[in-house]
């Protein structure tokens, strides 16, 4: 997997919703994928806040990262 850090893009409320759910959904199927081969404890170390929370501070921080599979 290759992280491209993309600059903050100009978005109205709209747009910004947009995106952050699109990124939201992507760390979501990546964090359950994740959980299916990991042990149960290992599983305690994942992060835990919510995908939405994650998505919503990396696009506001300006460090939307786009993980390319």
């Amino acid at each position: 997997m290759e992280e491209k850090e993309t600059k903050k893009p100009n978005l109205n409320d709209y747009e910004a919703v947009r995106v952050a759910a699109k990124l939201a959904r992507k760390i979501n199927s990546l964090r359950l994928a994740a959980k299916e081969q990991l042990a149960p404890e290992e599983l305690a170390a994942m992060d835990q806040r919510k995908v939405t929370t994650v998505a919503l501070e990396e696009l506001r921080g300006g460090k939307k990262k786009r993980l390319m599979i």
